[in-house]
């Protein structure tokens, strides 16, 4: 249908729909007014027929009664009913004399009741006696102590045949009205689809690119009429979405940079179990590839698989699974489901917690080492007090070897638990830094003539360059810590008679500094465990050499506190070379 027809057709229905509710809202009116001047007149009517009656009960019987009703209605024209208080009909002009005893009791009309309550009372109704509508007027009589009714009631008759008048000129009037209306909608139709049409050329030209220009400049944007008022409207929003465009596809491109740059990975799939959109992030954590439109049992992962089942029944669901990753390595992923309240789509969301899993490891062995290393102090320190307080205070040399021992374990203890405050300071950052120009070499002949009697012991020599002038930019409590730590070592692990040696690499932003000693060496199994707590090598618990295995741990700490770095290399004949570099000052 075109829109010239539409519009007709609107005009056209709108009037006859105007119309038709006019005419029920006169035929309303017209029959309300007359209905009131009906009641008014049967009022008057029934007024005259009380001053000539006394009272309905000083009547002897039905049948006078009766006489006097049936007299009564044909003087007025109407039907007229005479009632007792109590609801009891004994006379009416419409009903033959020999059925009236067989009446209902007219005590629930309502307007004999309102003729009770208030004097008059009237009503409309269908009659069943007379099968016909009628207009009921009740008026009481004039005895004061037990007043009795007078009911008048004419027919509808004449109402309807007004109506039924009234009703012939409305449809006159009707078709007139719509003759004009067919017409006036013929012309609007046509000269708004001339303008419209104008305009849909217009519009229409704007969605092809190269015409685009000219579409808007063909816009009648000088009218000042209702068009004009559209065609300006229609550029102003072609601005407007063109801007729109702009911000929505940099939006999107944001929206999918930050989708992909976050590090969780998401999946959506639909409720029939198809993917429906996925960052790279998520590919990335599940190694999967392509999967857009792919359906959930094309996954071969079965955790997800469960999830889904598991978020169908209960609207979300987490599980933390393991998968294959190649090269015979496996990552832990949680994974988050929920549905959507609005979209009932299913959004999946996968973390890698594999680091988290690794920390959870370490977090455990910790715990695990702690209560080992502390065990064995704790146990020698009660197992000499307790022989001591058995009878070994009597011996002198026996109580010296407890007491000694119990003075090493007790030792051990002490540093023990002061390395772990230490390592905890400065893991939390809790460890002030006081940054300066440090003389490199000065640092190192401070900490080696602090160590100078355990390296006598072994017969140790240390070999450097100390007319270097090397700055660094470092903390100098922190560096000593870090010299002391690693120097240290170097003498526990390295033989008698041997020597230790200290190099350094001069790089444009950095020194290195290299400490080579001359012992068993490291197994390359062991190099990514070293720097970690209470780690100790296989060689270090088999000798002699004493330590609470986190050394190591402090330095790593430390050097990252500086912004440096640590690490550790094999010799190239034996023993080890553990280097750390530090920013140049």
């Amino acid at each position: 249908m075109g829109i010239r027809s539409r519009v007709f057709l609107i005009v056209f229905l709108s009037l006859g729909v105007s119309i038709s509710i006019a005419y029920t809202i006169a035929e309303r009116d017209i029959t309300n007014t007359f209905e009131e001047q009906i009641v008014y007149q049967l009022e008057k009517q029934a007024k005259l027929l009380v001053e000539n009656i006394d009272e309905i009960d000083s009547l002897k019987g039905v049948t006078a009664s009766d006489s006097l009703a049936d007299r009564l209605g044909n003087a007025s024209d109407s039907r007229v009913t005479l009632i007792l208080n109590d609801g009891s009909v004994i006379g009416d002009s419409g009903v033959p004399i020999d059925l009236i005893a067989s009446l209902d009791n007219h005590s629930n009309r309502k307007e004999v009741i309102d003729a009770l309550s208030f004097g008059t009372g009237w009503s409309s109704r269908y009659s069943n006696t007379t099968n016909e509508q009628l207009l009921y007027f009740a008026i009481l009589d004039n005895n004061e102590e037990k007043p009795n009714i007078i009911r008048i009631a004419v027919p509808y008759t004449y109402l309807d045949r007004v109506i039924a008048s009234l009703d012939i000129s409305i449809l006159l009037i009707a078709v007139v009205a719509f003759f004009v209306a067919m017409i006036t909608s013929t012309l609007s139709s046509n000269y708004t689809y001339r303008n419209l049409s104008e305009l849909d050329d217009a519009v229409s030209s704007l969605a092809d690119t190269p015409l685009k220009r000219k579409a808007l400049k063909a816009l009648p944007t000088q009218r000042v009429d209702e068009f004009g008022n559209v065609a300006r409207s229609i550029s102003q929003i072609s601005d407007k979405l063109k801007t729109q465009v702009r911000l929505i596809a940099k939006q999107r491109n944001q929206f999918g940079s930050v989708l992909d740059d976050l590090g969780e990975g998401i999946i959506v799939f639909n409720e029939s179990a198809e993917v429906t959109f996925n960052n790279d992030q998520a590919l990335l954590i599940l190694n999967l590839e392509n999967i857009e439109k792919s359906r959930l049992e094309d996954i071969p992962i079965t955790p997800i698989l469960n999830l889904y089942e598991t978020a169908s029944k209960k609207k979300k669901a987490d599980k933390e699974f393991e998968i294959d990753i190649g090269n015979g390595k496996t990552r832990w992923v949680l994974g988050s489901i929920n549905q959507s309240k609005s979209t009932k789509e299913f959004i999946l969301v996968v973390h890698d917690i594999t680091q988290l899993r690794k920390l959870d490891s370490m977090r455990r062995d910790f715990i695990s080492n702690v209560s080992h290393e502390l065990r064995t102090p704790v146990s020698v320190i009660r197992a000499n007090s307790e022989t001591l307080l058995n009878g070994a205070l009597d011996n002198k040399e026996d109580a010296k070897m407890f007491s000694t021992a119990i003075l090493h374990n007790a030792q051990r203890l002490s540093e023990m638990v002061s390395d772990l405050i230490d390592l905890s300071r400065i893991e939390y950052g809790e460890l002030k830094l006081n940054f300066e120009k440090i003389n490199l070499n000065q640092s190192i002949l401070k900490v080696l003539d602090s160590l100078s009697g355990l390296a006598a012991k072994k017969n140790i020599s240390f070999s450097f360059n100390e007319n270097l002038d090397l700055f660094v930019r470092a903390d100098s409590k922190a560096l000593e810590r870090i010299l002391i730590n690693l120097i240290d070592n170097a003498i526990k692990y390295s033989p008698s008679n041997s020597s230790v040696e200290i190099l350094f690499k001069n790089s444009e932003k950095n020194i290195e500094v290299n400490i080579i000693d001359k012992g068993q060496g490291i197994d390359i199994a062991d190099k990514d465990l070293i720097f970690g707590r209470f780690f100790r090598t296989a060689q270090a618990r088999a000798s002699d050499a004493t330590g609470s295995g986190l050394g190591l741990a402090i330095v790593k700490n430390l050097v990252h506190s500086l912004s440096g770095d640590v690490g550790l290399k094999n010799s190239s004949i034996n023993g080890c070379n553990f280097w750390f570099t530090l920013p140049k000052y």
